[in-house]
């Protein structure tokens, strides 16, 4: 029993890695604008932690105390209740970032954080952020920017679980990966099982099957082995919004 514990809060618990951080910062459109002297203070406070597969990277109620940013991996923000049901608001898949206005406000998380499959993170400092918003214009800019198109993707959302059938949902969960602003990272082929698929959308891992054969069907995507290539982009963004 004392093993079994102790490979569960391994699993759970963060993992720092010593690597070049500007090297990694360097891959991100908004610390590539910053003046040097905004890089070099970006570099010295920012950590890159590993997380396992279903690790909270951070909990509903706990402080804001970073702006966080996927390196690698994917994660969702979620609402859990008391009976453990879930709403999930959105992934982030590789590069991107979230978590910018409960910062910016420094109010508690209203949300979790979890890391759907293994993840390397990038946590920027409260102090850090809030620092090079007054100094900095360029990072002003892709703040705003980003919190422009967050808010967009949120109320596609709520539109597409009240309104869309469940094969909609399932493409437009898929397609919102793509957002070219908020996961400018994202290639064609996502690394992503059903399961995962299933986890983003609150629904059953079967469902989701069917509901990507018939995109397969339909030939906007191919389905593979934990992988999915999406051959039409336009069509998936497009599948089910004729009835809206």
């Amino acid at each position: 029993m004392r093993q079994y514990l102790l490979f569960l809060a391994e699993r759970a618990a963060p993992h720092p890695m010593s690597i070049p951080m500007e090297q990694h910062l360097s891959q991100h459109a908004w610390f590539t604008a910053l003046a040097p002297e905004h890089r070099a203070l970006a570099t010295a406070t920012t950590q890159l932690v590993r997380y396992a597969a279903d690790a909270f990277i951070a909990r509903r109620g706990e402080r804001s105390d970073y702006w966080i940013g996927v390196h690698e991996g994917l994660i969702k923000l979620a609402v859990y209740n008391v009976d453990g049901r879930s709403s999930t608001l959105s992934g982030v898949p590789e590069g991107g970032w979230c978590g910018e206005g409960s910062v910016i406000k420094r109010e508690a998380r209203r949300y979790d954080v979890i890391a759907i499959r293994a993840a390397q993170i990038l946590l920027v400092p409260a102090d850090t952020f809030h620092r090079l918003m007054a100094e900095s214009l360029p990072f002003n800019a892709f703040v705003i920017g980003q919190l422009n198109e967050r808010m967009g993707q949120f109320i596609a959302t709520v539109q597409n679980e009240r309104l869309l059938d469940v094969d909609a949902r399932v493409a437009q969960a898929i397609a919102q990966l793509f957002h070219p602003m908020l996961y400018p990272r994202t290639s064609p082929v996502l690394e992503l099982s059903q399961e995962e698929i299933g986890l983003l959308t609150g629904l059953s891992r079967q469902r989701v099957n069917q509901a990507m054969r018939r995109l397969a069907d339909l030939g906007l995507v191919e389905i593979s082995y934990q992988s999915i290539r999406v051959v039409d982009l336009d069509g998936l963004r497009a599948f089910g919004m004729a009835t809206l």
